[in-house]
This record gives C-alpha cells, structure tokens and sequence, in this order.
C-alpha cells in the first residue's frame, strides 16, 4: 500500500469530528473504571446499592427531555440546509428565521420539562428512598441537590443538540469532553473525601455549570435568540412532534428495559445485588457509548443525504462505521468478560455479577446496540418506525423480568433480558429496517 493511499485510509477512519467523539469516549470509559475502582474503595456494598439506585433513579430526566434532543439533531441538519455560521457565530442564510424559531420553541420546551421533571421527581425520589432508608446513611440533601443540578442541565440540550446538528460536531463534542473532565474530577474527590453520596451530584453539576459558560462565552447571539419571543416559521406540530412522540416511547423503553432493574432489584433484592446489576450494567454501557462513536459522526451528514435523495452516499456513510461499530464492541466486550474472568477469585470481583450473568448481559447489549444503530440509520428519514416493536417487546418483557427478579434475582431478569432481545427485537428489526429502507426509497 502506497503512503498516499495509508493517509486516504487513515483519513477516512480518522477525522476530527470522530477524535472529538472518541476522545470523550475514551475519557468516559477510563473515568469509569477509575470511578469503579474508587466506589469499591471508598463505598460499603450497601452505599454501592445506594449510589448506583440515586443515578439510576435521577436518570429518568431522559424521559423528561422525551427524545427532543436526538429529534434535534435530526431537525436541525435538515433545517441548517442553505445557512452558514458567519463572524460572531450569527446564522446567516436566507432560512434562518426558520432555524431560529426551532430554537427558541426549544428553549422553551425544555424550560417547562426542567419544572416538570424537579416537581415531581423530588418527592417521588423522597418517598421510595425512604421506604428503604438505613441507619448511617444521609441522603436527603444529596437526592435534593441531585434533583436541582439535573433539572437545571435540561435547560442546555436544546443549545448543544441545534449547534451539532449544524454540523460543529467537535465543538460540541469538546465541550461535553470538558464536562465530563470535569464531573469526573468531581466525583473522584468527593469519594476519596468521603463524600459518599455527595459524588453522584458532581457530573450533573458540571452538565449545567460548563456548557453555560461556553454559551455565554462563544454563543451570545443564540442565547439572544432563545431569550426572545419565537417566530411561527417553525412548525412544531407538524416537523418535530411526529418524530418526537416517537422517540419519547423509544426512550421510555430503554429506560424500562435497564435503568428501572436497579432500583427494582433494589427494592426487592437488596442494595448489594443492585450495586452489582449497577456497577455491571456501567462497564457494559461504557463499551456502548465507545462503539457508537464511529456512527454518532455521521448523523448529520446521514441526515442531510436523505434530505437530498443520495441514496448512495447515505448507504457509504452507514455501512461502514456500522461495521467499525459492531468490531469495537465485539472487542470491548470480550476483553470486558475476559479481565473478569481472571479476576473471579479475587474479592472486588463480588463487585460485579457473576461472570455467566455478565455474558448474557453483554448478549443482550449486542442486541440492543444492532438495533439502535438501525434506528439511527432510519432516523435520517425523520422517521422512528421501530417504535412499536419496542414497545411490544417492552411489554412482553418487562413483567417477565420483574416475575424473574423476584424469583431468581438478577440471573433470572438478566436470562428473560438477553433472550428476548436476541429472538424477539433483533430480527424483527432488521425486517422492519429492510422494508423502510426500500419503500421510502422508492416513493421519495
């Protein structure tokens, strides 16, 4: 292979908007196994349950954002069409009341979703942690300050989500990469401090705290905008809502389908058992987020050749990150289940679920990530017809996992998981994604 044609292979696997992607997913995943190793250190098992139950818990502000934040970025490559950032970072394009509208109805989505989600998770929170509250535990401070942090950072997404979608992808991603760095740090000194609790809060924090200081700083013009009345150019009902609602069900789903088993096994198996599910579930979803960042890259530019009808240059961009994607994780995982194999013997291996239930949870990842990188794919057309499938399936599943978490614990809800994922939504999906691909095509 010639130099010229090593730097043109290089160059199509390596760009900056992937480095900055990767490079908060490189963070995320050695911020975690640093944060892993300091909550075994520094936090009892029954404090793990706590602190893995209080994320998963506050995690529910995705079902407050209702998937507005994909459907942005979504939107907002097709609407960025035909405009240009100039000096000062003002939109300028003869469709630019358009994008402006979107943002400013945005803003203001998100506002009324930030009051929703502090009025009523606070005291739901209140009342399911006490039910199971312990001696030697302060947790009502930190539930309160992690309700605030949380709700207060809904308020930034809409900002990030339009600014990506207009194609700054390493800009955004930089200033996520930052965030990250720094709710990390955060987190590591009040474990080490014995903050206990207290370090569940640092990465919401600094979710709220940074991107408003970059806002402020780099995109003035954009807060301006967001701070005055919205124009009706952009029609809400009609280009974000159908695909909205949508991806709300889907978001609502995925919650339902992981997130929920913790304070579930919590509740019904202890603080222990959720702090391995947890701590498992952690490690897994970090392998994820890394395989995912080959094709998160290419959302807008997917976006933007269904705009146009470039069925081939939508079919190059997705095939081969989606390819890049599924090696990654395959890597990421054994290497995963290969480490905790040889450390089984080990005590901080207790930590985690035994290693039968870590494979079939890694099945089940594989599953689930198959079909959302289908979906994504589908999403350029602004569509989400996956939907009901994961509804169905979510139906189905979840009262088999919670019958089986009851009766076997997390071996059983990690069994009815990964085998429902594997017969039931993964080939129907690839079905679903086959047929859309080629209908939609056809009557565009």
């Amino acid at each position: 292979m010639s130099v010229q044609q090593s730097d043109s292979l290089f160059g199509r696997l390596w760009r900056p908007d992937l480095a900055s992607i990767l490079a908060l997913r490189v963070w995320q995943a050695g911020a975690g196994l640093v944060s892993t190793i300091l909550a075994i250190k520094y936090l009892t098992p029954e404090l793990q349950g706590w602190y893995y139950s209080f994320l998963s818990v506050a995690s529910l502000y995705t079902l407050f954002d209702l998937g507005l934040s994909t459907v942005l970025l979504q939107v907002a490559a097709h609407s960025f069409v035909g405009l240009r950032w100039a000096h000062g970072n003002r939109l300028v394009g003869a469709r630019s009341a358009h994008f402006k509208s979107l943002l400013g109805k945005s803003v203001r989505w998100y506002a009324a979703a930030a009051i929703a989600f502090f009025v009523l998770l606070l005291p739901g929170g209140w009342i399911f942690f006490a039910s199971k509250a312990s001696a030697g535990i302060t947790w009502a401070p930190c539930w309160l300050v992690l309700c605030a942090v949380t709700a207060g950072g809904l308020i930034v997404l809409p900002f990030l989500s339009l600014i990506e979608g207009s194609g700054r992808i390493s800009q955004v991603y930089s200033v996520r990469l930052v965030t990250a760095m720094l709710g990390s740090l955060g987190c590591w000194a009040a474990l080490v401090a014995g903050g206990g609790l207290w370090a569940t809060t640092m990465t919401p924090a600094m979710a709220l705290c940074v991107p408003l200081v970059w806002l402020a700083r780099r995109h003035r013009p954009l807060v301006a905008i967001a701070r005055d009345e919205p124009g009706d150019s952009y029609r809400w009902r009609e280009e974000v809502w159908p695909l909205q609602w949508r991806l709300a069900l889907n978001w609502l789903c995925a919650y339902l389908l992981t997130q929920i088993n913790i304070p579930n096994l919590f509740r019904t198996q202890g603080a222990i058992v959720a702090g391995q599910f947890g701590l498992s579930l952690t490690v897994v979803n970090t392998i994820c987020l890394i395989s995912q960042s080959w094709l998160l890259r290419r959302v807008p530019a997917m976006a933007q050749a269904a705009a146009v009808h470039d069925w081939p240059k939508l079919d190059h961009l997705f095939w081969r990150d989606f390819g890049i994607m599924l090696g990654v994780f395959t890597v990421g995982a054994t290497a995963f289940l290969g480490l905790a194999s040889l450390v089984a013997n080990l005590p901080v291996a207790h930590r985690l679920l035994p290693w039968p239930q870590l494979l079939g949870l890694t099945v089940f990842a594989f599953a689930t990530q198959f079909t959302s990188a289908l979906a994504l794919q589908l999403r350029s057309f602004r569509r989400e017809p996956l939907v009901w499938l994961n509804v169905c399936t979510t139906l189905i599943t979840l009262p088999a996992a919670f019958y089986a978490t009851r009766h076997d614990s997390s071996a059983g809800l990690i069994a009815v998981l990964a085998s429902m994922a594997v017969a039931l939504n993964l080939p129907i999906g690839i079905v679903i994604w086959y047929r859309c691909n080629r209908d939609w095509r056809a009557t565009a």
